[in-house]
């Protein structure tokens, strides 16, 4: 307290005293000081809050990104090693989930990329739950060249007489398959495992070695092959299959699944799953489709491609086409062989659930109505505007209710099959 000095009447002299604050002066203190700290603690509020959207925004630009770019790697990659057979079916001794096949199936089929439309998705593939991307490659590393059959397959049963034999190790996943002289498949395809490679002694027919395939191979039918294979078929050195299934899992857990062709597994709903990226709220994707009548990569290009040959892009579609553009059917195998890109997206949700608007209790972060900043994707000239991704649905597809209190970021690209394109070259 300040001190004073003051004067006792009647004294010749003055002492030191004490004085004290009013309760007014106080109180006005108090006050004030309430007042500053309501004003530091609102800045701090404002200020954390500005922090968490950030971060949260920077976290879920992070996985997002990693889900794109782990997904695209895939793409590039898909129909390594089986160009020249697209869109063959493959029959097999055991029942398979390969490219989403139907439980109990002994075949599929060889598609670079199989894309399944989630529920609710319409005939473009738009819209609904979340879609699943599955990507077939070979694993083998040092030989990817097709190995002609040089004698007729009828004739050698257990056997294929094959032009060589290198790069051919025990337990490797052939294909065989046979085309006409324009390269179209006319023969089911069939999966058979290398239970002997040597050299022949005493050949049949002039060889540099044969392969054996009898029922010592897991993969193996104990009558072989059905199809009659002449001299004109191939077979194809897969090593092992590379399959991989990327979806979301219920926790909205952007997930892969890796197929093992060793124990025939890796595919199922209860198998394991890696955990790419959380928070990860959908997954779009859309087959690219050259639908020209005479589609090769050698028909006719715009004016101002300097070589003379490309193949076009003219339908996304989220379903596998059956027509060309005059209308002509198209099988199976001649749609996968149209098939030069793919579009895909992924919708990454911040962690931060934002704050209700004060006045009226809603969550406006996200909105549909007024200014609509849903997640968009598939910008293009049939839709300007972009197609609507809905994120008002958990992955399993029930309802949520806190959809709009989120931040989204929309990671988007185009892909290009490189090995169906050096196919046609």
């Amino acid at each position: 307290m300040p001190s004073v000095k003051y004067c006792k009447t009647g004294y010749k002299y003055c002492e030191p005293g004490n004085a004290g604050f009013s309760l007014i002066e106080i109180m006005v203190g108090m006050v004030m000081g309430l007042i500053s700290m309501v004003v530091v603690m609102q800045v701090f509020a404002t200020f954390e809050g500005q922090k968490r959207t950030t971060t949260s925004g920077s976290d879920a630009q992070t996985n997002g990104g990693v889900g794109l770019y782990t997904i695209e790697r895939d793409i590039r990659m898909a129909g390594y090693g089986f160009a020249d057979a697209l869109g063959c079916t493959v029959n097999t001794k055991q029942t398979t989930l390969i490219n989403q096949t139907p439980p109990g199936s002994l075949s599929f089929v060889l598609a670079p990329v199989t894309i399944t439309q989630g529920n609710g998705s319409d005939a473009q593939g738009n819209g609904g739950q979340f879609d699943t991307i599955s990507v077939m490659a070979s694993n083998k590393q040092n030989w990817s060249v097709p190995i002609r059959n040089v004698s007729d397959h009828s004739l050698h049963p257990t056997f294929f007489d094959v032009s060589s034999t290198v790069g051919m190790v025990q337990n490797d996943l052939l294909i065989a398959y046979e085309t006409n002289a324009a390269g179209a498949l006319v023969k089911t395809c069939a999966l058979v495992q290398v239970s002997n490679a040597t050299p022949v002694a005493t050949p049949v027919v002039t060889t540099a070695g044969y392969v054996a395939a009898g029922s010592s191979g897991s993969w193996n039918n104990p009558a072989f092959p059905a199809a009659d294979y002449t001299t004109n078929a191939l077979l194809i050195n897969m090593g092992s299959l590379m399959v991989r299934y990327y979806s979301l899992d219920a926790n909205s857990n952007l997930i892969a699944r890796n197929y093992d062709s060793t124990s025939n597994s890796g595919l199922g709903a209860a198998d394991p799953a890696q955990i790419l990226s959380s928070d990860v709220v959908n997954l779009q994707a859309q087959y690219g489709f050259d639908t020209r009548s005479a589609a090769t990569i050698a028909a006719a290009c715009p004016a101002n491609t300097a070589s003379g040959q490309c193949s076009i892009v003219d339908t996304w579609s989220g379903t596998m086409i059956t027509a060309d553009q005059t209308g002509a059917a198209l099988t199976q195998a001649q749609a996968i062989g149209r098939m030069y890109a793919v579009r895909f997206a992924v919708v990454a949700r911040s962690g931060l659930k934002e704050k209700p608007d004060i006045t009226t209790g809603v969550c406006k972060t996200t909105t549909s109505a007024g200014p609509d900043n849903r997640p968009r994707w598939a910008f293009d000239a049939t839709n300007p505007a972009g197609i609507v991704i809905d994120v008002s649905k958990n992955p399993d597809g029930t309802a949520n209710a806190d959809w709009q209190c989120y931040r989204y970021k929309t990671f988007e690209t185009i892909v290009p099959l490189r090995n169906a394109i050096w196919k046609q070259r």
